[in-house]
């Protein structure tokens, strides 16, 4: 019987060999019997030949109709299985989907070649196989974390696209998520009739992490969750297809391999000039140890000396580098292995970010020759601690300057990422339009109180702005004051949670916070937005310390006086030291994070200069243009435009390159589960569902394997098309010779 159709019109198709039925049925003639002597004659020479004249032309209504139905059904393309009664009549076509496992596990050198070779031969056999001539088509898929899915083509040009994949890319293999993309298509192939029968061949090493778990490994829709393996094979199962593995890989379970799995900065954020450590670490995912193993680590363009580790089987261990950075910016790292059968993973790149000092402007309303009676004498104690014997830069740039010089036009207020406010009793409009600018733009603001704010109301109203949309996070109302000889106030609240006091939140250090006496301070109420860090022991619970965002920047302000003219802070070193650390270090400007990422990531690049003709070098020296204009922020910096994932698709140290010689690393990571290059077993992947079966592929040292015969579509539409030609050169010749006959004999 014939199986199957390729086109949604036969029936309409089919019914047009009616019309040659319903053409004869109209012009049948109907007489009125009317007697004639004459016609006696005729009448019975009639009777004689009528038989004879009926079977002509049912002969020749059926050649007619039949050639316009043979015609539907070859338009309708029908194919037949090999266990059909018309196998025999059929013309054998084939549809073979080739899933080609792309992922960095295939780079695995086995034997003589990679696995990716081997797969890469194998697929170029099938395709071979293949006779465009008559008819078989192919489709290939690249299955990594993403699936490239190419349409429906010819044999020939099937090896162009798959010469077009030069070697494993640096991803895992998403196989539900290739199966879910490629179901989708054969869905609507079978829903508009297009489909046919298909093998679907999926090369690969049989890695178990493609098959674990039954998930996809890629990205899915942030709301849906990744698509089962099983449940793909079930869309399969109900085209009538089934998934044919084929195995390209190592001959052992679980081959050898080293990789550098992490590459970690230890301790505090990387500063110029202080050493830091750097853990390198090394997995072995075989079964055997792995002795004295060479762990190098190259920063920049320094390579620093080699250790050696032993690694135990499918364990791990971690050799230790004391890295000093000469200079402030990005710094690239790179930690590599000797070299084993797999190649991708024996290195890693770590970008490490050793910023400039933080440069801090601090405003003097109280200048005095005493550090004991200067306003921001033990603030800058603090910041700018005695030099020691060691060569790491402050981590402050701290300028100090009067409350004069502030209202001046050559203040560095542009310049400067925080700026203290200490006890400035008057600011001129100008300035405070130049403090707002800059803190949009990103910069911290800190205000601390004293006496030489003597108009309280007039003050805030200068810093607020009339809708309290201005600079300070609370409005100020008045100078409260306890009777020093008999009483103070102190913390009774504070946000243990937040950044800037956090230090004190545990139980043996919150007393050196909240015992300290403060005597006074300016009351005031917190404007919209704004959020009360630390509240006093007053009946009010009036702020201590509040901050509100302004722009990309905030705004802080601390109630009390930053010297001990206000209160005992200051006096105590394990009080104030910590406390001012913390605090500037949480309220600093945001920094930019450095730039590590995964294989395929979009990234963006911010720079502090605008760059001229920006280019991405790639890992192996090969530059690309980056496309687009740079965006400038608010802040001065300069973003470039996204790197698209497809642009950092290899592991490995990229750069960031201009015509000025700026260079900025990006570091991409390989997925470390591609590492490990553990086999599923044929058995454990047969179970995951029937419709799928694993073959493994012949090798060029062992000898072929039985393979089953490849199932074909047995398409019968060229027998239709000769056929239906057939009938109607039948039918002109009939025609014409009963036409001929009949009038020799009229």
């Amino acid at each position: 019987m014939i199986e199957g159709f390729q086109n949604p019109g036969l029936l309409a198709g089919v019914a047009l060999a009616a019309v040659p039925l319903i053409i004869h049925l109209f012009n049948r003639r109907r007489f009125k019997p009317q007697p004639w002597a004459a016609m006696r004659f005729v009448y019975a020479a009639y009777k004689r030949t009528r038989r004879r004249v009926q079977l002509e032309n049912l002969l020749l209504l059926l050649a007619r109709i039949a050639a316009v139905a043979l015609f539907a059904l070859a338009i309708a393309r029908p194919y037949a299985s090999g266990d059909s009664p018309l196998a025999a009549l059929r013309e054998e076509r084939r549809d073979l989907v080739l899933l080609v496992d792309a992922s960095a596990s295939t780079g695995y050198q086995s034997d003589v070649r990679t696995v990716h070779a081997a797969i890469r031969a194998r697929a170029l056999e099938l395709l071979d196989d293949l006779d465009g001539a008559q008819g078989d088509r192919a489709r290939l898929a690249f299955v990594g974390e993403r699936t490239r899915l190419f349409p429906w083509t010819d044999p020939a040009d099937a090896r162009s696209i798959l010469d077009a994949l030069e070697g494993p890319l640096d991803e895992g293999a998403d196989l539900a998520g290739a199966l879910a993309t490629l179901a989708d298509e054969l869905e609507v192939e079978a829903r508009e009739g297009l489909g046919s029968a298909l093998e679907v061949r999926f090369l690969t090493d049989l890695q178990e992490s493609t098959f674990r778990a039954n998930v996809a490994l890629g990205e899915s829709d942030e709301d849906a969750p990744p698509p089962a393996l099983a449940e793909q094979l079930e869309r399969f199962d109900a085209l009538g297809t089934t998934l044919e593995v084929e195995d390209l890989g190592p001959r052992v379970l679980r081959p050898q391999n080293l990789s550098v799995a992490a590459l970690t900065p230890l301790g505090e954020d990387p500063r110029v000039g202080a050493p830091f450590e750097v853990a390198v670490e090394v997995t072995n995912h075989g079964d055997q140890d792995v002795l004295a193993e060479r762990v190098a680590l190259r920063v920049g363009d320094e390579r620093l000396p080699s250790q050696r580790v032993d690694v135990p089987a499918r364990g791990s261990a971690e050799a230790t580098f004391t890295v000093v950075l000469g200079e402030a910016g990005r710094h690239a790292l790179v930690a590599s292995l000797e070299g084993d059968r797999l190649g991708v993973d024996d290195a890693r790149a770590h970008v490490v970010d050793a910023p400039p000092p933080l440069r801090v402007l601090v405003v003097n309303g109280a200048p005095a020759e005493r550090i004991e009676d200067d306003e921001v004498g033990f603030l800058i104690a603090v910041l700018e601690p005695p030099t020691s014997d060691s060569a790491a830069a402050a981590p402050y740039a701290v300028t100090a300057i009067g409350a004069a010089e502030f209202d001046g036009s050559d203040a560095p207020i542009d310049t400067s990422d925080l700026i203290v406010v200490a006890n400035v009793g008057t600011l001129s409009g100008s300035t405070v339009e130049r403090l707002e600018a800059r803190v949009a733009a990103g910069a911290t603001l800190v205000i601390t109180a004293g006496d030489r704010i003597v108009d309280v109301v007039r003050w805030g109203r200068a810093l607020t702005g009339d809708d309290g949309a201005g600079l300070l996070p609370a409005e100020p109302i008045q100078v409260v004051s306890a009777p020093r000889r008999t009483s103070y106030y102190r913390v009774a609240e504070f946000d243990e949670t937040s950044a800037e006091l956090r230090y004190f939140a545990d139980e043996s250090r919150r007393p050196l916070f909240t015992e300290v006496p403060i005597y006074d301070f300016l009351g005031c109420e917190p404007l919209p937005g704004a959020r009360v860090l630390a509240s006093l022991s007053d009946p009010r619970s009036s702020p201590l310390l509040v901050e509100r965002p302004f722009g990309r920047g905030r705004t802080v302000l601390w109630t009390t006086s930053i010297d001990r003219a206000w209160n005992r802070i200051p006096d105590s070193g394990k009080t104030f030291v910590p406390l001012v650390l913390e605090l500037f270090d949480a309220i600093a400007p945001e920094r930019e994070e450095p730039l590590n990422v995964g294989v395929g990531s979009d990234l963006t690049v911010t720079l502090a200069d605008f760059p001229r003709a920006p280019v991405l070098v790639d890992p192996r020296g090969t530059p690309a243009p980056i496309e687009g204009a740079p965006t400038e922020r608010e802040d001065g910096r300069w973003i470039l435009p996204a790197l698209s994932g497809a642009s950092l698709a290899r592991a490995g140290l990229f750069e960031v390159r201009t015509e000025d010689g700026l260079r900025v690393p990006i570091a991409v990571h390989l997925d470390a589960q591609e590492s490990d290059l553990a086999r599923a077993t044929p058995a454990d992947v047969e179970a995951i569902h029937p419709a799928l079966r694993v073959a493994r592929a012949e090798r060029d040292d062992e000898p072929a394997a039985e393979r089953p015969e490849a199932p074909r579509s047995g398409e019968l539409w060229r027998l239709c098309a000769m056929l239906a030609l057939g009938f109607l050169v039948f039918e002109s010749l009939w025609g014409a010779y009963i036409g001929s006959r009949r009038r020799n004999h009229a």
